[in-house]
């Protein structure tokens, strides 16, 4: 009995431990299961993962190859641009009626034909290396004349250096071209600089360096003489340009060696500032220096001295044949040899209306009327007036 018990709880125990193995296996399935499909998800967030950071890795590729290709382009472009062949050029065509009065003859009236023709090219051989030739005719000269011949290189971004045939840096006047001036003659200051007597604006053999400092301010310094080497110019100017406001400052020095005589300098100045807004554009310009014909022939200091203002309005009309309208309105006062004790100077004032036709006003017809006063010791004498019309194509 005791042995048969003994044979039936081992029995029991037995079949308890399986079912308890069983129930054990059971239960931990789940877990095995769960841990699986972690694992699973894991790995499937691990290949998405990699899959986004493949993406981005060929994106970024993808995007630096485009900048590197849009890179070399601009630099195919600039490089073809460096060694190009650019023309531009202007040609003026009209009537100038002058009615000049003088107290030691009688009223004359004269009509002259306008004919004017400017072309210059630019030529860009290799990099940093730019060579510019002009020609200048006008219907007064018999064949056309050298306006500029010079080479410039650049050794650096921001600096350039020019050696040759050309005009100097002075004020606002004379730096605005012949497509943006609008008169057919220059201010009574700038033709009076630019005389052969005075020769403080006439283009001689110079050597120029530029310095840049950031895109808006630059310095310019340069020394010229003559073919005969008896003047000699030292020319200085600060610019600030910002595209809407321009400001000037200019020096040129003359040294003239006279056959027998000693070294004669004068100089002359000039302070100018513009404002360029969306319809106008306004300028004022003031000029002083010492007269070096009088200090020459007489002998003595002539102070000269001079103001400008000018008023340009842009109209545009939105038609595509006449695109701008263009008045404009200028005032001059100056003095070749002004004394604190006496009142001795010119006054000038010009108005004109230009009709800018074809795209950027590439067709121009100018009309200008303008008038030239003396005044000696509060008198006014009418000294001139004058009207011209013409008709200017910019290329």
């Amino acid at each position: 009995m005791n042995s048969g018990l003994k044979i039936l709880l081992i029995l029991l125990i037995g079949v308890q431990a399986v079912y308890a193995k069983k129930d054990k296996e059971k239960n931990a399935a789940p877990k095995d299961s769960i841990i699986a499909t972690v694992i699973v998800a894991e790995d499937t967030t691990v290949e998405k993962d990699t899959t986004v950071v493949k993406e981005k890795a060929v994106k970024k590729s993808e995007a630096k190859t485009k900048t590197k290709t849009e890179a070399k382009a601009k630099t195919e472009i600039k490089d073809k641009d460096e060694t190009e062949i650019k023309v531009d050029g202007i040609l003026e065509l009209g009537f100038d009626n002058h009615y000049k009065y003088n107290t030691y003859k009688n009223e004359r009236v004269t009509y002259k034909r306008i004919g004017r023709a400017e072309i210059g090219a630019s030529f860009r051989p290799v990099k940093k290396v730019r060579a510019e030739l002009g020609f200048e005719y006008n219907s007064k000269d018999s064949v056309p004349t050298i306006d500029k011949l010079y080479t410039q290189y650049s050794p650096f971004n921001f600096s350039t250096i020019r050696f040759g045939y050309m005009k100097k840096s002075f004020g606002l006047e004379e730096r605005t071209g012949l497509d943006e001036r609008y008169f057919h003659k220059r201010s009574i200051i700038n033709d009076f600089l630019d005389s052969s007597g005075i020769g403080f604006l006439n283009h001689d053999l110079t050597l120029q360096y530029r310095h840049e400092f950031g895109k808006k301010f630059e310095l310019r310094g340069g020394f010229s003489w003559t073919a005969d080497s008896t003047r000699y110019l030292q020319n200085y100017s600060a610019e600030y340009d910002d595209k809407t406001n321009n400001i000037v400052l200019a020096a040129i020095i003359k040294h003239v060696i006279p056959p027998d005589e000693a070294m004669i300098t004068t100089y002359i100045s000039s302070l100018s500032y513009r404002r360029i807004g969306n319809l106008s554009a306004s300028e004022v310009e003031l000029t002083y220096g010492t007269n070096p014909y009088i200090k020459r022939f007489k002998d003595r200091e002539a102070t000269i001295l001079g103001a400008r203002l000018k008023e340009n309005i842009f109209l545009n009309t939105g038609l595509s044949t006449l695109q701008q309208v263009i008045p404009i309105a200028e005032a001059a006062i100056f003095s070749r040899d002004f004394k604190a004790d006496t009142t001795e100077y010119d006054a000038q004032f010009r108005a004109g209306l230009t009709l800018g036709f074809a795209k950027k006003s590439a067709f121009q017809w100018r009309n200008n009327y303008g008038v030239v006063s003396k005044i000696r010791d509060g008198e006014r004498e009418l000294w001139r007036r004058r009207f011209d019309t013409e008709v200017v194509v910019i290329f």
